[in-house]
């Protein structure tokens, strides 16, 4: 459609020429037909991403960001690497592969906050896959270092990950419509909402090929770090083969370790507050016990730290398949269809 832009047509604008006398000419005498054909400048669209030592936004810190300027394959980019003042977290560490030693030259932050600022300013629209993270991690670099935080008030922000939930949404509905080939009857009743369950289950074992698994790799498929969780929450894991932190200005830290420091009033914290009982429970017993007799303990009351260094899906060697196929359960049998009467639903826009 004539007057339309689309995103991929942008590209840095080249100051165009201007005639000696409408250089001259007061923005008062503009004439109106000037005015009618002025075409609006084309958005400035910027692409980033950010790797940090973690994910806590109080200690964490970025150590690579990479922006793009345009969308199409001609555009141009710019990495910094940057040296952090607080070590990378193995996990993360495992997730984008930079080292300490690979950051040991690099400049820190400041040395390139003014640039980075400038680039952010600049821009009409920020893209970016997930971005709120990427946003608090930027934002929580210049707080560190006492700079103005970024001024994204104006700015067009499209996080292609949200885009991709809005326009394929994930409702039990269009998930049967996808992987059973239909709509269900009764929709949000009970019954017929566990009867769907199940039939979509059977339909994305098979749509992923995932249908010879057993359960307890589907699950890990599901949550991969659930199978690391000490008790029925998120708040400690295994890691190491010691308890650590999973929340908190202190995550990632061994318990017993903390528990040995000068920063061990923060268990103390978590004892008082309404954490889940068994969160407290194992905070006061590191409080209480010596960090050898903590881990024996923990491991017996809440059993050994599940082993993660094996993917999920794996080839199944001779050792796997001597576990005994047998014991494997099968997929779930597709139960019949409901009977009663279909409900309408919006039109499904995913595949």
């Amino acid at each position: 459609m004539d007057g339309t832009l689309s995103l991929f047509d942008w590209r840095p604008p080249a100051p165009a020429a201007t005639p000696a006398s409408a250089e001259a000419a007061p923005a008062s005498q503009a004439t109106p037909a000037a005015a009618a054909g002025a075409v609006a400048a084309p958005p400035r669209i910027i692409v980033f991403d950010c790797e940090t030592t973690g994910i806590d936004f109080t200690r964490d810190q970025v150590i690579e960001l990479c922006v793009q300027h345009g969308l199409d394959h001609e555009a141009t980019s710019r990495t910094w690497r940057i040296k952090p003042s607080v070590p990378i977290h193995p996990a993360a560490q495992a997730v984008h592969g930079i080292t300490m030693a690979d950051l040991a030259d690099c400049p820190p932050f400041a040395a390139f906050a003014a640039e980075i600022y400038e680039v952010f300013r600049t821009a009409d629209v920020i893209v970016g896959y997930n971005l709120s993270f990427d946003i608090d991690m930027l934002q929580a670099e210049y707080t560190r270092i006492g700079a103005p935080l970024l001024d994204l008030s104006g700015k067009k922000i499209v996080d292609a990950f949200r885009l991709w939930q809005q326009c394929e949404p994930r409702s039990l509905q269009h998930a049967h419509r996808r992987f059973v080939g239909d709509e269900f009857a009764a929709a949000h009743s009970a019954s017929a909402d566990v009867a769907a369950t199940g039939r979509v289950l059977v339909g994305m074992l098979q749509h992923f090929k995932l249908a010879d698994q057993d359960w307890g790799q589907i699950a890990s498929v599901c949550d991969p770090g659930r199978a690391s969780w000490v008790g029925p929450s998120r708040h400690l894991r295994w890691e190491n083969e010691v308890i650590v932190l999973g929340f908190g200005k202190h995550m990632g830290a061994p318990v017993h370790e903390l528990a040995a420091g000068p920063d061990r009033s923060f268990l103390r914290w978590v004892i008082e507050k309404d954490f889940p009982p068994h969160v407290g429970e194992i905070c006061k017993a590191a409080l209480e016990r010596p960090g050898e007799e903590f881990v024996a303990w923990a491991r017996q009351r809440y059993g050994q730290p599940a082993p993660t260094a094996q993917p999920p899906f794996a080839s199944a060697g001779p050792a796997r398949a001597a576990a005994g196929q047998a014991a494997q359960p099968q997929a779930p049998q597709s139960p019949p269809p409901a009977t009663s009467k279909r409900k309408s639903k919006k039109p499904q826009l995913d595949a």
